[in-house]
């Protein structure tokens, strides 16, 4: 029943015959035994009476806001990380188990052809992972004298405008007008 780390359950309860709904603390003597469970399960859970430790209902503001709402019947009642999330009733051990794991991250099961090639199985032949290098344009851009070749663009259209179907811009037209080029001195347009 281990809870994540950090996760915090405190209950404040009602001392010794002071809930006029459970005056022989039956209830609280069964949920005394179920903290203790947990507690022993590894759960971080803290549990304040008001007959040893009165203090604490008035230094922790969310108890509190609750007694000064409600009045002391709201007892008792439990905070996860110093939420209200179960009052006026003892929580059950289904709630303190449940809240424990409230922020855990479940790790995902690995399958059964995975487990079985895991640290005892067969050895795992690992493929080398490629180095990455940029290629075609990027690579010219980045003046690599060794750059992977890209892809064959065939015959694209010129999106800067003037194009007559293959790709290269021609004199006169939008993207050679002014200044000799289109600018990216990789066409050979003269832009260089």
């Amino acid at each position: 029943m281990n809870n994540a780390e950090g996760t915090v359950l405190e209950v404040f309860i009602p001392g010794p015959g002071e809930n006029p709904e459970d005056r022989d603390d039956m209830e609280r003597s069964f949920f005394l035994g179920v903290a203790q469970e947990a507690l022993d399960s590894g759960v971080d859970i803290e549990v304040y009476s008001t007959d040893t430790y009165p203090s604490a209902f008035e230094l922790c503001e969310p108890v509190a806001d609750q007694i000064a709402m409600s009045g002391i019947e709201v007892l008792p009642l439990m905070l996860v990380n110093g939420e209200v999330k179960v009052s006026y009733m003892y929580p059950t051990a289904e709630q303190i188990k449940r809240f424990s794991k409230a922020h855990t991250v479940k790790q995902p099961k690995a399958n059964a052809a995975a487990a079985a090639c895991g640290p005892g199985g067969a050895a795992v032949e690992s493929s080398p992972v490629p180095s990455l290098q940029p290629a075609g344009f990027a690579a010219t851009l980045a003046d690599r004298a060794n750059a992977a070749v890209g892809p064959a663009i065939g015959n694209r259209i010129n999106l800067m405008g003037g194009d007559t179907g293959d790709g290269i811009p021609t004199s006169g037209s939008v993207a050679t007008k002014g200044g000799g080029g289109c600018g990216c001195g990789g066409c050979g347009c003269g832009s260089k």
